[in-house]
């Protein structure tokens, strides 16, 4: 259990570090070369995972397999896509805590598909969360930074909502013979042609590597890094465990958003930050 609490640790800085990169570059360049980038990046890491397990690209291949993946990979990959959204359009340090909510409805699922029983403690937490939520959406004011902070914040919901899902799903492959190592094998082979559609079509203005700078590699590649870690996590532990603890990424981000985007929020805002990660996190040890 130990080493599950302190991998999701790790995760929780990789993301918040990740996401602040993400911001940034996502303000300074075009959003289809953020995302096209995006999934380059994450296919080469994923696919490099896979090289150094030395798994056959082309003898392992299953299209039953792939099929089973797939709905996984389709949430993370539409997560992917309207996160840029709400980190463009939104103020960080407000839709990361929101993003990070997805332990929440994967409580919620656990209660209604999997017949879980939930104290009312817990659904008091669930409520406080999801009022905090809604406050924030229709109370953030836009600032010198946030371009639409109200688009920013649903957005971020409909991110939290792709993640849950994406978190339930591939905690149940494991519990069907899938490794990690089988799991990111498709993911990688779907981002590497994703990435390649997409530079097809928006004429994608090509890296120049010599003039990579640290936002750069610091959004496109802590992020899979991280990510790889959490399925570790998962394959490990329990789901109820490593999800609120990955989501404290949420407090580290609002944290370095502080210092590093310069951005400011309302007393109401940071009480609203404050329910959201505490309520998040309390759910743990419940």
């Amino acid at each position: 259990m130990l080493i599950v609490i302190l991998l999701s640790l790790v995760v929780a800085i990789l993301w918040s570090l990740g996401e602040v990169g993400y911001s940034e570059i996502s303000r300074d360049l075009d959003r289809a070369n953020v995302y096209v980038y995006q999934y380059f990046f994450r296919s080469i890491i994923y696919l490099l995972v896979v090289v150094i397990f030395q798994i056959s690209f082309f003898k392992s291949f299953s299209w039953n397999r792939f099929l089973i993946v797939l709905p996984i990979i389709l949430c993370d990959f539409f997560a992917s896509y309207v996160v840029n959204i709400a980190m463009i359009n939104g103020k960080l340090s407000v839709v990361s805590p929101i993003m990070a909510a997805y332990p929440i409805l994967d409580i919620l699922f656990g209660i209604f598909l999997l017949k879980e029983k939930m104290s009312l403690v817990s659904l008091f937490f669930v409520f406080l969360v999801s009022i905090s939520i809604i406050v924030l959406a229709t109370h953030t004011k836009g600032d010198s930074i946030a371009k639409h902070p109200i688009r920013g914040i649903i957005f971020a919901i409909i991110y939290m909502i792709f993640v849950a899902l994406s978190t339930y799903f591939e905690k149940s492959i494991y519990c069907q013979n899938f490794s990690i190592v089988e799991f990111y094998y498709y993911k990688g082979i779907f981002y590497f042609f994703i990435s390649i559609v997409f530079a097809s079509f928006i004429g994608l203005t090509p890296i120049k590597f010599h003039k990579l700078d640290l936002k750069l590699l610091q959004g496109e590649a802590l992020t899979p890094i991280g990510n790889i870690l959490y399925s570790l996590s998962l394959n490990l532990g329990n789901m109820s465990v490593v999800a609120p603890i990955s989501s404290l990424y949420s407090v580290f981000t609002v944290l370095i958003s502080r210092f590093v985007l310069k951005e400011k929020t309302t007393v109401l805002e940071k009480i609203c930050i404050g329910v959201i990660a505490i309520g998040t996190f309390a759910l743990i040890l419940l």
